[in-house]
């Protein structure tokens, strides 16, 4: 897949992508169990399909299990869906913007979705992806705070937040996270 990236922009109820806020109607009723809203994602090489992204609400979980197999981040592929309605599954402390359409080639050094090609790691340490490598998955996105909107809370601790896809299933997880 060719590298493809997006932007995070003030939000459009035009626009599918969006981080923060409510979570989509059809999946405010699987969300696990302590688990908030992040993002919802147009899948890059499926029409109107959406990843949807929940990280644990408690750091210190979110932080202790941040790799895979044991990662606290949930991905759901579904049909587009409007904003639900549980508040309480979404993350207080982050605001309701939208992610572009996606675009190439790359304008600018920060990203904040970058899809294909190689990772941009923050650390560049062989553990975070052995694991995931030796079970079948190959980098798809990354999802990278330097590229959000001027006054965003990060929920990563400035951090990006890789997905991987299985070569053979076509699944896509949530690899790991790493923080700066």
């Amino acid at each position: 897949m060719n590298e493809q990236y997006a932007k995070c922009i003030p939000f459009d109820a035009n626009v599918k992508g969006r981080i923060g806020g409510n979570p989509p109607q059809i999946v405010e009723n699987s969300i696990p169990e302590g688990y908030l809203f992040y993002a919802t994602l147009e899948h890059p090489e499926k029409e109107n399909m959406m990843l949807s992204i929940f990280i644990h609400g408690d750091f210190g979980k979110l932080l202790n299990d941040n790799i895979y197999p044991s990662v606290a981040v949930k991905v759901f592929e579904h049909e587009y869906s409007e904003i639900g309605t549980h508040s309480e599954k979404s993350i207080k402390k982050l605001s309701v913007n939208s992610i572009s359409n996606y675009y190439y080639p790359q304008d600018s050094d920060f990203q904040f979705i970058k899809v294909g090609g190689e990772p941009r790691f923050i650390q560049w340490k062989d553990y975070y992806y052995e694991e995931l490598e030796k079970d079948g998955y190959s980098f798809y996105l990354q999802i990278d705070e330097e590229g959000y909107r001027d006054g965003m809370n990060c929920v990563f601790a400035f951090g990006a937040l890789y997905l991987y896809k299985h070569n053979e299933t076509g699944e896509i997880i949530a690899g790991f996270w790493q923080c700066s």
